[in-house]
């Protein structure tokens, strides 16, 4: 496939009002001229990223407020984006994470972690792949994974588990969407130093600048690359592609144990609250 074109074409990025969603945004006006339809629950920030992207870079940004947690915001997100304009590129990046004990992980944040992960995930796919094809193909889908999807990730297990579905799904749906000239391209990133960093705790061990925290901008600027170019997946980093390497080639549990002797550093000291 041709590398897309987003020049005066409008682009979609859930996940838009912070890190890694904010730095592709940024990016794709900044040096790829697109219009950028941002999608996040923080209204307020949308209206701020319009007004720095459309003074600094002269492109139009549709701020949009959605909670993707909420039944039937995923069909109403893409019936807004595709009345009255051609949306040409799509980047679900929107996700949350549960850092600690399995067992501790509360059934409301289970619910929005699954439904934010994985139920909009695929319902924005479907009704976007199936605009793009509809349209004659030429279109850009970009799903944001994790490299914590490779393999078990104790500690995140739920989270790691919603990465492992995305990596799976968005393959095999790029396989499907081929002939139609739709392109899917799965982005799996390591640690990048983000909010999720902070508000899940995990800022207790890693920090910005240690090995393996890339930062937002950096990160951004990778994932756009791979998604302007089309390609099916994308891991940054040599690092996380080194990494990413072994988890498919040495025995899961002796991975599991590696990566939870590792994340026991991050974990509270104090027991839980009742």
């Amino acid at each position: 496939m041709k590398p897309m074109n987003f020049r005066g074409r409008w682009v979609l990025i859930t996940g838009a009002s912070s890190g890694l969603g904010l730095e592709m945004a940024r990016l794709l006006a900044k040096e790829h001229g697109a219009h950028i339809i941002a999608v996040a629950r923080r209204e307020d920030r949308l209206t701020a990223l319009k007004a720095e992207l459309e003074s600094a870079h002269g492109v139009q940004v549709l701020p949009l407020s959605a909670d993707l947690t909420k039944p039937g915001d995923a069909a109403r997100v893409f019936e807004t984006a595709t009345s009255g304009r051609t949306v040409d590129g799509v980047i679900l990046n929107a996700g949350v994470t549960y850092f600690g004990h399995a067992l501790e992980q509360q059934p409301e944040s289970f619910d929005a972690m699954l439904a934010t992960n994985i139920t909009s995930v695929v319902r924005m796919s479907q009704l976007f792949g199936a605009h793009f094809a509809k349209q004659g193909g030429g279109g850009a889908l970009m799903l944001v994974a994790s490299t914590a999807g490779f393999a078990p990730l104790p500690y995140q297990t739920a989270y790691a588990a919603t990465k492992s579905f995305v990596i799976s799904y968005g393959r095999g749906l790029a396989y499907e969407l081929r002939k139609a000239g739709v392109s899917v391209t799965v982005f799996a990133p390591g640690g990048i130093a983000t909010e999720m960093l902070s508000v899940s705790g995990l800022d207790r061990k890693f920090k910005a600048g240690d090995v393996g925290i890339m930062s937002a901008e950096a990160c951004a600027r990778i994932a756009v690359e791979a998604f302007v170019h089309r390609r099916e997946l994308s891991v940054p980093g040599v690092l996380n592609r080194f990494l990413a390497t072994l988890m498919k080639l040495l025995p899961h549990g002796f991975m599991m144990g590696r990566s939870a002797a590792l994340y026991e550093g991050a974990l509270p000291k104090e027991p839980p609250a009742p």
